[in-house]
């Protein structure tokens, strides 16, 4: 039953080869634009580091919204934490706080890589501070709603990969739909509160405006209660 439990709590969570890999990974893509702008005469501008950067850790934050609860189901636990005591909300808490962690560790990872740019060339081109702000909401933003829209998909399919692949499709697909929708007078409006028009490209160069973070964030307060009511069924196959 302890090991069991362990599954509920954050360390083994955020210290995985997934992580450590797709963090290497995402530190690769942003030196690979610092070497072209040192060495390679390359035009790119400083948001490319992060941008670069982020290309990875995107998909870091994808698994880990699925994984998180997709583990339960993996391990079969599902059931047994759901009876442990603790209340529904604090087990979405624990795991949303997981995502958070990890949100904040990869936007400093980030910033990290960029004020390695800005010391490489020996010059600041932005202000740090309002970068890193930049990043950290950014990521926070963004993880909050994986968080909610990945626990839904892994609560209704109960297969981690599948969910991995849903979700990303789910993002990949709604760029173009909603390019579609922009093309019409009375949907193009609308599109600007729906996150999936805006979500990926806002935190990938991690310039969320105050709207498009209030709207991310009620949909995403939506999706979790959603998901709190998922989480009260009687049982889990």
């Amino acid at each position: 039953m302890k090991n069991r439990f362990k599954i509920i709590f954050l360390k083994q969570d955020l210290v995985s080869v997934t992580t450590v890999v797709l963090w290497f990974l995402s530190f690769l893509s942003g030196f690979s634009i610092i070497f072209s702008r040192s060495y390679l005469s390359g035009g790119f501008r400083v948001d490319n580091v992060y941008a670069m950067f982020s290309m990875f850790s995107n998909y870091l934050l994808i698994y880990m919204s699925v994984q998180l609860f997709g583990k339960e189901f993996n391990y079969r636990t599902i059931n047994s934490i759901r009876i442990c005591g603790r209340s529904h909300w604090e087990i979405i808490v624990r795991k949303l706080a997981v995502m958070l962690v990890l949100a904040i560790l990869t936007a400093s990872l980030s910033f990290l890589t960029l004020l390695s740019d800005q010391l490489i060339f020996n010059q600041l081109e932005v202000n740090l501070l309002i970068v890193f702000g930049q990043l950290l909401l950014a990521y926070v933003t963004y993880s909050i709603f994986l968080f909610a829209l990945g626990s839904l998909i892994i609560f209704l399919i109960k297969r981690t990969l599948h969910a991995f692949i849903t979700i990303f499709l789910i993002l990949k697909i709604a760029i173009a739909l909603m390019n579609v929708l922009s093309s019409f007078e009375f949907t193009s409006y609308l599109i600007n509160y729906i996150p999936l028009s805006f979500l990926e490209d806002a935190f990938s160069f991690a310039r969320y405006t105050p709207k498009q973070v209030i709207v991310t964030l009620i949909w995403s307060a939506i999706m979790l209660g959603v998901l709190s009511m998922l989480y009260r069924k009687r049982a889990y196959k």
